[in-house]
């Protein structure tokens, strides 16, 4: 079926479309961008599709809803927003002309001024492309530089004076794959460490450790990291092995500093010293390690996940502050203040 029809069902509401993961959208070849990065009435060089759910179990399929050459017309990106649609799809295969597409929209925006939030958007999106093209290449590639720029930019917009903070938390990928959660991760570290007026290279360190922190999982078996089931104390073990496994696999690139390293090895250390891989005590921890494990695990908590719906940012904090180790808190009060009153910035 073509686009056309595709878009002529769409509106008559014929097509059950999907705003959310299901158990059987497990790995697909698609990747999300934005509806607000589009640029309208002007020609796709990439194919868009639509993610919909057909049959009586649901079968998740996506159809093309735009067709490379298309000039985009404002009112289909419309039809899309009022029910609550906010990304289109690309197949895996278009991801550099997709980045081609945005270094053009990005330009264009720039020439403007007033443009923040298209600017932020594009941005956000670039940094999320280089990843996803950083984790699908052998020992990363140049992927990690550019991911590196990109976060540079973002952090210039964030450091800027009345910066939209409601912006940011709109633009938190809400549906949990390993790939968003390690963006999210990776601005909302950068971002706080903005807030908290921290140098640009700490900020940077630790918004490349949030996008890397979780690296390690991509060399388990997918099976395993994909489960839904609760784990056997077997697996659980080897699931707790992947900061280590990131560490190695990560050290001999030269474009992630030490202090970014350790960040990725530490990420799951407890500030009460349970945690793994090495149960550090917290006066042994990198000083930032205690934000990437709240950061880490706030996010995981407000993501929506296949299994369970995403908890609110308030629900999700008690949790966070009744967490508990061996008889101590697994967070640390200070940092989590901080933390809270970020989040206050909306």
């Amino acid at each position: 079926m073509d686009a056309p029809n595709i878009r002529e069902q769409f509106l008559s509401k014929n097509l059950k479309t999907l705003l959310r993961p299901t158990p059987k959208q497990v790995n697909t070849p698609y990747l999300p961008i934005l509806l607000k990065v589009l640029m309208v009435e002007e020609r796709l060089t990439f194919p868009l599709h639509l993610k919909v759910s057909e049959g009586e179990e649901g079968e998740v399929k996506f159809l093309p809803y735009l067709e490379e050459g298309e000039m985009l017309k404002p009112s289909w990106l419309e039809s899309l927003e009022q029910v609550g649609i906010q990304c289109l799809y690309f197949h895996e295969q278009e991801v550099d002309r997709v980045v081609a597409y945005l270094n053009n929209h990005l330009l264009l925006a720039s020439a403007e001024s007033g443009q923040q939030r298209e600017k932020f958007c594009i941005l956000r999106e670039h940094l999320s492309l280089n990843l996803h093209r950083a984790f699908q290449t052998p020992h990363l590639g140049a992927h990690v530089q550019l991911a590196k720029k990109s976060l540079g930019n973002l952090s210039t917009f964030l450091g800027q004076e009345n910066f939209p903070w409601k912006l940011f938390w709109e633009m938190l990928y809400r549906d949990y794959t390993l790939y968003n959660h390690s963006v999210n991760v990776g601005i909302m570290g950068m971002a706080l460490m903005v807030y908290l007026g921290k140098p640009k290279r700490d900020c940077l360190t630790v918004g490349l450790a949030g996008l890397f922190h979780d690296f390690g999982l991509t060399h388990l078996n997918e099976e395993l990291v994909l489960k839904i089931e609760p784990l056997s104390p077997d697996e659980w073990e080897t699931m707790k092995r992947h900061p280590e496994l990131g560490y190695r696999l990560l050290k001999s690139n030269t474009q992630i500093p030490m202090n970014t390293l350790r960040l990725i090895l530490e990420h799951h250390e407890r500030a009460d010293g349970s945690g793994y891989p090495q149960g550090l005590e917290l006066s042994r921890q990198h000083p930032y390690t205690r934000i990437l494990f709240i950061l880490e695990a706030y996010d995981g908590l407000t993501t929506f996940r296949p299994y369970r719906p995403a908890l609110s940012p308030f629900a999700a904090l008690k949790a966070l502050q009744e967490q508990q180790g061996e008889g101590e808190l697994a967070c640390e009060p200070l940092t989590m203040k901080k933390f809270i009153q970020f989040l206050a910035l909306t």
